[in-house]
């Protein structure tokens, strides 16, 4: 197979594997996001596909593997970043996943999914000041963003405890 083959059936097992993801069939997605990295190792997308199912999995050790190689393929991969810290934070590795977040946020500074999660593991680390100002970040970038709206309820109460 040349090297044109190659990238073709790489794409086509990704593509695949994407409709798999929308018909909510994720063990063939899995397979077929398998598949592309099999054919094509450099895929990045493929790569941070797979992460995500794995997450969906809770195989959470596959899953940052996955982030990982993405972002070895391409440090600049901003998805792949936030996905790694959502998976770490599912680790109870907030510190870590803080770190990922950040890094996406130096490439795209106004990235909601970022600025939530890392209000969130802020948040978990008890870090409630800190964290609401993340959540309010991404409510002014996204008025109706509800993960941010939602984690902001949860962070004023458990504040609200504290200083009682």
């Amino acid at each position: 197979m040349g090297f044109l083959d190659k990238l073709k059936s790489a794409k086509s097992w990704y593509n695949k594997g994407t409709k798999m993801v929308i018909q909510g069939n994720y063990k063939e997605a899995l397979k077929c996001f398998n598949k592309a990295v099999e054919v094509d190792p450099e895929f990045d997308f493929a790569w941070n596909s797979r992460g995500l199912i794995l997450e969906k999995y809770e195989e959470y050790s596959k899953a940052l593997d996955s982030f990982n190689k993405a972002l070895e393929i391409d440090p600049k991969f901003v998805m792949a970043w936030i996905n790694r810290g959502i998976t770490l934070g599912k680790l109870e590795k907030y510190e870590e996943a803080i770190k990922s977040f950040n890094i996406a946020l130096e490439f795209y500074p106004n990235q909601v999914l970022a600025l939530s999660n890392k209000g969130t593991a802020l948040g978990k680390l008890g870090k409630y000041d800190e964290a609401l100002n993340y959540f309010n970040k991404a409510i002014e970038l996204d008025s109706e963003y509800k993960p941010a709206l939602e984690a902001k309820k949860t962070i004023l109460k458990k504040s609200e405890k504290m200083n009682e």
